[in-house]
């Protein structure tokens, strides 16, 4: 298993890959008061795709809850 996180131009890019080989994205952007999801949670997209109960809340747990404006403002710094 696999996560990544990155910045881009406007937000962030998170990716979740599984050791066989399915690949989950959630994209955030930037706001003038924080960011926005442009996608479904992980959990909601594992769920969707079938994942076990156990996997869903530990990925709601794990990534979902993840403060990504924390992660944005870290990225700005650095530029």
């Amino acid at each position: 298993m696999k996560y990544v996180i990155e910045a881009t131009e406007n937000g962030c890019v998170e990716t979740l890959e599984f050791s066989n080989g399915e690949k989950f994205t959630k994209r955030t952007e930037r706001t003038e008061y924080g960011c926005k999801s442009l996608d479904k949670d992980f959990a909601e997209q594992l769920d969707d795709a079938g994942f076990c109960e156990e996997i869903v809340e530990k990925a709601w747990d794990m990534f979902d809850g993840f403060g990504n404006l924390n992660f944005l403002e870290i990225a700005e710094l650095e530029n």
